[in-house]
């Protein structure tokens, strides 16, 4: 990577933190450019304003949150892979590390007041459920039934995460787990 595209990088990735962890609108242009150590001159030479590096970090998470899932998600089965993507998000939550889905934490912030912005965080929200979706498939289920479950789980487990965040409190985090697994074996005891 060049030294221009690492600074880039770096700015997404300092921004990408800072809303995780503050909210979109909390967060300035000066808390951006303190914490990743760049220029006014540099922000503005790689994006014409704020929303355009939120639509830029995104992609970031996209990119972490998607390919974290996906590596749990090879060739597993949903008992399987819940509790290997679950333990890690767990244990950054006890630790003090962990803010709920940053996809939706910043989607939900900017959905109506920057609605195109909003549109970008959808699709990236649409494909993490596509993956559950994948890993229903890859558990037996058929298309019929694994698209509708999918959808049921995957607004579980961020409606979980949204009320983590809210009462960061950890122990939200054991319960998605559980109620992920037993939605899951009370659905194929019914359908399946």
């Amino acid at each position: 990577m060049k030294k221009g595209e690492a600074s880039k990088e770096h700015l997404i990735v300092c921004a990408g933190d800072l809303f995780w962890r503050n909210g979109y609108e909390a967060t300035g242009l000066s808390d951006i450019l303190k914490a990743s150590g760049l220029t006014k001159g540099s922000f503005y030479f790689y994006f014409k304003s704020k929303e355009e590096l939120a639509a830029a970090v995104v992609g970031y998470y996209h990119r972490v949150v998607f390919e974290w899932l996906q590596g749990f998600a090879k060739a597993a089965a949903w008992e399987t892979f819940v509790p290997r993507f679950m333990k890690p998000m767990q244990e950054g939550a006890a630790a003090g590390r962990h803010y709920g889905c940053p996809i939706a934490v910043v989607g939900m912030e900017v959905a109506f007041s920057h609605p195109e912005l909003g549109k970008t965080y959808m699709a990236a929200m649409e494909e993490l459920q596509r993956l559950f979706q994948q890993v229903l498939l890859q558990s037996g289920l058929t298309q019929e039934q694994a698209g509708p479950l999918a959808a049921r789980l995957f607004a579980l487990y961020e409606g979980e995460l949204l009320l983590f965040r809210l009462s960061r409190d950890p122990e939200r985090l054991v319960e998605m787990e559980q109620q992920l697994l037993a939605v899951y074996r009370e659905y194929r005891k019914q359908y399946c």
